[in-house]
């Protein structure tokens, strides 16, 4: 019979290469008792370089060559099954788990190896439309004007009016009505106190917060800039915006995401995100969650609270996550009260002085009112027993510390090279394919390739394609 041979041809164990041209002829005799999947080979050589055989249809390995006499030699072969049925494999659709050409760089692959360092990327939006260092107060007081968010009045207002309304409140008005005085000051004063002390000013005061936002512009929560009323008192020199409706602001950002990797590894456990929300701290948040490069970040805040509602959104502005938080810093508001035994003597006895110092009209009826009305405030000083009375809780402003910034951040760790494993191992696929379309490295699942041949032969091509071949 005639066999075609080849000498010093290289391929892998487990691959469909097949050499090429039809190689060297040779007339030979099959050793006695030989088998078509590992058969021995008799003829007349001396070529101890040959190493790869066709025969029958198939293709062979030589396992080994033995020297019977001189010019004679003997030579072992195994059956190449995949280089024998590479137009059946070529042909057969298969589920590739991994390969060298059909890829899948989202599919995470336990190949690559995570190192112990990390890359850290990092995007910065400026939020000072919403947000401020400087911050502003805002005081909530009883009066009949109303801000649309329930029974009480909210002012928003600044350091400078709300130490203005602080001195008011505590002013020493004994003091402030000495004698000496100038008349209509001494009056004006003494319509203040009268509204300090009788009218409840500071009583009137609910409470006070300081919360890092800015005064939207243009204000459209907000009447125009007033006097603060305070229950009947208009307090002179105090001002802020009063609120004619809840106070509630929206503001939303687009923020980037700054990816290391541009494949599975954008997302858990390889990289981690972090945003930095103003005034709560860092979120963690996985990237891959967000079908995208973007996060829309939407700030709902209540100026009269300090509640901040924080979404993360993703193309579809479907809400991915909620962050609920307070802002607001409590203000101490006080009180100084009096001693209601040691007061109300003094001030009834003074009563008509002082009412009728009011009444009057400049001259000399005003400046006798105002000298009994000096005696008798300065009684009623001396009575007085201050206790102090604290609406709400002190607080600190450190969340300003941390920036008022809005960062995205993500933490990638190192690893091995994806595109290493590639020309040996393949990368995931997890998909159908023909495989004929494949090149390099394919690694099937289930394959079940249909082939003319025996038992044995099927079993062995299919266990190649399951373990892992290469289709060249």
């Amino acid at each position: 019979m005639t066999i075609y041979y080849w000498t010093n041809f290289s391929k892998r164990k487990n691959s469909t290469k097949r050499p090429s041209g039809t190689g060297t002829s040779k007339t030979v005799v099959l050793k006695e008792g030989t088998s078509i999947e590992r058969p021995t080979f008799v003829f007349s050589s001396n070529d101890f370089t040959i190493n790869y055989i066709q025969a029958f249809g198939h293709y062979y390995f030589v396992d080994d060559i033995k020297s019977v006499r001189n010019d004679l030699i003997e030579i072992s072969c195994s059956m190449d099954v995949l280089a024998t049925f590479k137009t059946e494999i070529g042909s057969y659709t298969a589920f590739i788990e991994r390969s060298t050409s059909h890829v899948n760089s989202l599919i995470p692959d336990p190949y690559v190896a995570m190192l112990n360092s990390e890359v850290v990327q990092e995007n910065t939006y400026s939020v000072t439309d919403l947000f401020t260092a400087g911050g502003v107060y805002v005081i909530s007081v009883l009066n009949n004007l109303g801000s649309g968010a329930g029974f009480t009045t909210y002012y928003m207002t600044d350091k400078a009016n709300i130490m203005a309304l602080a001195a008011y409140v505590n002013t020493d008005w004994g003091g402030a009505i000495s004698p000496g005085a100038d008349e209509t000051g001494a009056t004006n004063r003494i319509t203040d106190w009268l509204q300090a002390t009788f009218l409840k000013t500071a009583d009137s005061i609910i409470d006070c917060i300081w919360v890092p936002f800015n005064l939207p512009s243009p204000p459209v929560s907000f009447a125009s800039q007033e006097t603060l009323k305070i229950g009947v008192d208009s307090v002179t020199g105090v001002t802020g915006y009063r609120f004619t409706s809840p106070g509630l602001i929206s503001e939303s950002y687009t923020v980037s995401i700054p990816h290391y990797y541009s494949d599975f590894r954008k997302g858990a456990p390889y990289t981690v995100g972090k945003m930095f929300l103003p005034g709560f701290g860092i979120v963690d948040f996985n990237p891959l969650d967000f079908g995208g490069d973007t996060i829309t970040v939407t700030f709902d805040a209540d100026y009269t609270t300090g509640d901040v509602v924080c979404y993360f959104k993703d193309l579809s502005a479907k809400i991915i996550s909620t962050y609920s938080y307070n802002v607001a810093v409590s203000c101490p508001v006080g009180k100084v009260s009096a001693n209601a035994a040691g007061t109300a003597s003094g001030v009834l006895s003074t009563l008509g002085s002082v009412a009728t110092a009011i009444a009057s009209e400049g001259g000399k009826a005003v400046s006798a009112g105002v000298a009994a009305i000096s005696g008798a405030a300065n009684t009623l000083a001396t009575a007085v027993a201050p206790s102090v009375s604290v609406h709400g809780a002190k607080g600190g402003r450190a969340i300003i510390n941390n920036g008022l910034d809005l960062t995205c951040m993500t933490i990638s760790k190192l690893t091995t090279q994806p595109s290493d494993l590639g020309p040996a191992q393949g990368r995931m696929s997890m998909g159908r394919a023909t495989l004929s379309s494949c090149s390099g490295y394919v690694r099937c699942s289930d394959a079940s390739v249909p082939i003319a041949g025996m038992e044995s032969e099927k079993n062995a091509v299919n266990d190649f394609l399951n373990s892992g071949f290469y289709y060249e």
